[in-house]
């Protein structure tokens, strides 16, 4: 476990083992050898998981890996649980985090994450998450766990009804989707973030969180509108412009504390469903590629060599 190219500089990553999306999982599942080298690599970025769902034994997969590698206290996950407008899923999701729990109890886990982008996709409201968080968090206390309960969504949703029905504010940014230039990239981040929920941050800044934020390596260029099609000086996605994100943004976020996790460890084939047009970036978030290879041109910064560890 020892690339010279990866630097333990941030202070979390989002994670999706690959071939974990459900029903497809059951003829396809993903790979216990695959996921341990996953955790083997990401152990060298950072010390912080954040996943989406319980779905094809993901979740038990990472710990597994976890355990195997010997970095149990070392490494640790935000459990991921998927919510959508299907009932049956959320079922599903909702169960599968409780058995996961009961197996393994609360040792590997910083909390769990209920819902990703629910409000954004208008698939609950506000009040119906806010329930479910409660009902979720009343049933973790009673089974003994001490986990902080949240949900992320788009920067924009944040609100502070929302933020004090969440253990944590978990706010999804990119600048990217905002047609913002990657050289404006990283104050554009902060600011946003801090017009958009400074006024109801927790008092402990651990608790704001944002919970994406990246860079597609290639794709095409976003406007930040799908009515404007030509912007000469918006987001384009691409190494160089990854680059030059993260050598705004990693180190300065390192030394300031900003708690965020990067978005994301490897490109998911799988989102390709979701490309259109000349928007192809969907599956191309990855630092690496699905076989864990740094993408060529890929610079990590290593910030003097200070890490999270430090």
């Amino acid at each position: 476990m020892n690339n010279p190219n990866l630097h333990k500089v941030f202070p979390g990553i989002d994670y999706t083992p690959l071939n974990t999306q459900y029903p497809e999982c059951i003829h396809n599942p993903p790979s216990q050898n695959n996921v341990t080298r996953d955790i083997a690599v990401l152990s060298q970025l950072t010390n912080t998981l954040r996943m989406y769902g319980t779905d094809c034994n993901q979740t038990q997969m990472v710990i597994h890996a976890i355990e195997r590698l010997q970095l149990t206290g070392k490494m640790k996950v935000w459990m991921g649980v998927w919510q959508d407008a299907n009932t049956t899923t959320n079922a599903r999701q909702l169960a599968q985090m409780y058995d996961i729990l009961e197996e393994y109890k609360d040792t590997h886990f910083k909390g769990v994450v209920v819902a990703n982008e629910i409000l954004f996709r208008e698939q609950m409201d506000i009040t119906a998450l806010g329930n479910l968080l409660g009902r979720v968090r009343t049933n973790l206390t009673a089974l003994g766990y001490n986990l902080p309960v949240a949900t992320s969504d788009l920067g924009d949703k944040w609100t502070a009804s929302l933020a004090a029905q969440s253990d944590y504010i978990m706010a999804n940014i990119h600048p990217f989707f905002g047609g913002i230039n990657a050289k404006d990239a990283a104050s554009w981040t902060w600011t946003f973030w801090h017009n958009q929920a400074q006024s109801f941050f927790k008092s402990d800044p651990k608790k704001n969180i944002i919970s994406e934020t990246g860079w597609p390596s290639q794709g095409g260029t976003d406007c930040g509108s799908l009515t404007v099609t030509v912007c000469p000086d918006a987001a384009v996605a691409g190494i160089p412009q990854m680059n030059q994100f993260m050598e705004g943004w990693v180190c300065d976020a390192l030394k300031n504390g900003t708690e965020y996790f990067w978005f994301e460890s490897f490109d998911e084939p799988w989102k390709i469903a979701f490309n259109s047009g000349d928007r192809n970036w969907e599956d191309q978030w990855g630092l690496m590629d699905v076989n864990r290879n740094l993408k060529k041109g890929v610079k990590i910064p290593d910030c003097g060599g200070k890490t999270i560890d430090d």
